[in-house]
């Protein structure tokens, strides 16, 4: 194992040491400190993967291979997980995201190195399990409250807003934590991040020569709705290091 792998070896370690702090500590702004302290690791770690990527390519070695996976959404609130995690997923800036949409599903593709797709999968279905849970919590205490008046359909709308805000709160703070890294570490973690994601595009490229730009986005809903998952996303765990080598479900229905 070369010096590089051990760093990353040794940064993976402190990462699951971090989450099972935050997860078993009594108080919350303990819990919440471990959290961020992960979270930020995570992203380094996914910038070393790039850059230890980029160093096996200078010097003749196997590069990480190209994969795609598929991410599967059903339901009513489909249009908002597809719109709010297509964001989530371009946050990571390595990989490329695609969508086709049926009429009762969604299907988002998620393309890049394997384990930058790894990550992005497992966080999805993560996010769509807390995103649920918040939508639901929210829904019962403030939500339904306001919305007396309104028919089912701009209740559903209502809901779906909550959830796509979420996401969207996510992306947000993935983006950040790239943005500080990468101003932290400087010039070669703008350069390594940025040929990783070259390489996905040229994949894209040549294996999807025809696609064409989607434009069909959900209906929106209040701007209660909007700021109500906003501020759950801004809670949200963004354990995605957990399962960083290892792969996730590929459907979830809602």
């Amino acid at each position: 194992m070369s010096t590089s792998e051990q760093k990353l070896h040794r940064l993976k370690e402190r990462i699951t040491l971090l989450l099972n702090k935050a997860e078993n500590t009594n108080f919350p702004h303990e819990a919440q400190a471990f959290q961020e302290h992960a979270e930020r690791l995570m992203v380094r770690y996914g910038i070393g993967r790039a850059e230890l990527d980029a160093d096996s390519a200078d010097r003749g070695k196997k590069k990480e291979p190209i994969i795609e996976e598929h991410f599967d959404m059903r339901g009513v609130y489909r249009l908002g997980q597809r719109d709010g995690l297509s964001a989530v997923g371009r946050a990571f800036r390595t990989v490329s995201m695609l969508q086709s949409n049926y009429s009762n599903s969604c299907r988002l593709y998620i393309i890049g190195h394997e384990s930058d797709v790894a990550t992005v999968k497992n966080l999805f279905a993560s996010l769509v399990v807390q995103a649920t849970a918040a939508m639901a919590h929210w829904w019962a205490q403030e939500g339904k409250l306001y919305t007396n008046w309104y028919t089912d359909s701009e209740k559903t709308i209502e809901r779906r807003e909550f959830q796509r805000s979420f996401y969207l709160q996510v992306a947000s703070r993935i983006a950040n934590l790239y943005q500080e890294e990468s101003v932290q570490n400087g010039s070669g973690t703008e350069l390594a991040l940025a040929s990783r994601k070259e390489q996905v595009d040229d994949y894209v490229s040549s294996n999807y020569p025809f696609l064409r730009r989607s434009r069909n986005r959900a209906a929106s809903g209040s701007a209660n709705a909007s700021l109500a998952g906003r501020v759950a996303g801004f809670q949200a765990d963004l354990g995605f290091g957990k399962h960083v080598d290892s792969a996730s479900p590929g459907e979830v229905a809602s």
